[in-house]
Formats: C-alpha cells, structure tokens, sequence
C-alpha cells in the first residue's frame, strides 16, 4: 500500500504537484489520519503538508495512498503521518527554490531539531525535506583573486541543481599570500597580473608578462615552474607551491568528499577516490558533472519521490 521507508534519507517531492496544503482543526496523528481516510484528494497529491486553522505554521506531513484509477479527484485507499506536528518545521525563505533539493537541505540546516523541514520558497512554491543528510563536499581552491571562482560557480550551479542529491558546501580556501613565510623574499614571481597578488614590501612581476629574470622566489604550481623554464632555461631560485592537490593530500587537512581544481588539466575532470578535480579554468558545466559525480559517491542518498 506504502512503498516509501518513513526512514529513508532525504526524502523530497519530485514535482510540487505532488504536494498539497490543508486547514486541519487538530495535528494529532489519529485525528490526520481519520480526517485524510475519508476526504476527495486531486489524483496527483501524494503528500499533504496539513496545517492548524488559526496557527498556519504549525504543520504536519501525510502520505496519501492511491488506487491506479483515472478519475480527477478520489478517496484515498489509504493515509498515514510521515512527520508527526513535533517533527515538522515550517520555513518562509525567498530564496530557496523548493525544486532543489540542496536549498531545502540549506534550509533544513537552520532547524536541526526537526525531522522535517515544510519550505515555502520562491514563486510562493511549497515542499518539504524529511530526514535530512545531504552529501557534504568540500570546496578546496585558492585566492586571489577574490572571491573564491570555483565556491561560486558551486553555489551557481546548486541554484539550479534541480536533477542532483542535496548537496551541504563547506569551503577550504587558501590565501596563497599566507603561504610567503620568513625569510619573506624581496621579490617575488606570481603566474599572472590577474591574480590580484601584492605583498606590501615585496616586489611582485607577473610571469605571463615575461618579465627579466631576476632569480626571485615563484609562488605558484607546477604549470608555473613548466613556464618558469621555458622562459629562463632553469629552476626558479624557490618555488613556494600553492597546488590544491598539495593541500589535499596532506596528511589529514582534508577529509571526505572533495572538489578542487587544477592547472595540469585541460578540460574534463578528473576522479581520484574521494576527490575530484576540475581544471582551473573550469565551465560551470564541467563543475556540474563533476558536483554529479561526487554526489554518486556520497554517503548521503536521495529519495525523491
């Protein structure tokens, strides 16, 4: 009759259609139940968040079960509460699409103490999230330039992520300017003027600017120190190495899921155990597939419905 587990992770509406809204005069699950039994339901309405006449934001979730029939509105075969008035929190946020899974997560964030997050959201759309467990990835990148390019491209593809599990973001950023440590070098050679890099009291040339060797200290990577030799024929006199990948693989600084970039990679991503690399001047498409891969591997799983 009800093939959904109450216990599954991140349980969500696939289409807002699924989801309707009811005045109830009592949240006591016996009352849901025996009310929901007997009431005409539209023949798309799976749930319905039900809300408390006169206390509109009290609210809890029924599941309707349906006969296979044709006809516009029926009686369910069946009902039942997925998340008693004491497990559901109700949230007006504008921002949040309903339709993506990682803003409800976002939201349901803010009420840890509930089991179930109801979200009135943007285009005053409606839905729900119940026991919530997002996939966690972190965001691993260096500035400047600021801000972060690869954080935000993740955040702009999660706006519209509407096909991928809900996914919680958290970022490890490098300030490559924090990495010039004593003896700091009178001067210094950055991959690009772009970067935004200046160290007050360090002289700063750009190397995409090929400026005349000087034998100063290169803060950069591995593509840089290929340039570096190209240009001059020899080894820059120090290299002080900004790599993502350096970070990530020492020991312990970086745990779970990862997203980072790269300079050695031309297009693509690349998936190595829990990391996955995009290069670095990546198109949010390729951010995309990447954000889909790694929500494959997550711990977390999605229930859309």
């Amino acid at each position: 009759m009800f093939d959904l587990d109450p216990a599954s992770p991140n349980i969500m509406p696939s289409r807002y259609r699924q989801v309707s809204v009811a005045a109830v005069a009592s949240l006591a699950p016996d009352d849901l139940v025996a009310h929901f039994n007997r009431r005409e339901a539209y023949c798309r309405t799976r749930f319905v968040v039900a809300r408390l006449d006169g206390d509109p934001e009290r609210t809890a979730l029924v599941e309707l079960a349906r006969d296979a029939g044709e006809e516009l509105f029926s009686v369910p075969v069946a009902a039942r509460v997925l998340a008693a008035a004491e497990e559901c929190a109700f949230v007006r946020d504008d921002t949040a699409d309903p339709g993506v899974a990682s803003h409800l997560a976002r939201v349901a964030a803010t009420r840890p103490d509930h089991r179930c997050v109801v979200v009135e959201g943007r285009y005053r759309h409606l839905s729900f999230l119940l026991n919530a467990e997002p996939v966690r990835i972190t965001v691993v990148d260096v500035v400047p330039p600021e801000p972060s390019k690869l954080a935000d491209q993740v955040n702009r593809v999660l706006d519209s992520a509407e096909e991928m599990a809900p996914i919680a973001v958290a970022e490890h950023i490098i300030d490559s300017r924090s990495l010039v440590t004593g003896p700091v070098p009178e001067a210094l050679t950055v991959p690009c003027r772009g970067g935004g890099i200046d160290i007050e009291g360090v002289a700063v040339s750009h190397l995409d600017e090929r400026p005349p060797f000087t034998g100063s200290v290169l803060l950069g990577c591995e593509r840089s120190q290929q340039i570096h030799r190209w240009f001059y024929g020899t080894e820059p006199e120090r290299t002080i190495d900004w790599c993502p990948r350096r970070v990530i693989g020492a020991a312990g600084s970086v745990g779970g899921l990862v997203l980072s970039r790269c300079c050695m990679l031309e297009e693509g991503f690349e998936r190595h155990g829990d990391t996955v690399m995009v290069p670095w001047g990546a198109t949010l498409a390729e951010v995309r597939r990447a954000l889909g891969s790694l929500t494959a591997a997550g711990e977390g799983q999605w229930t859309p419905t």
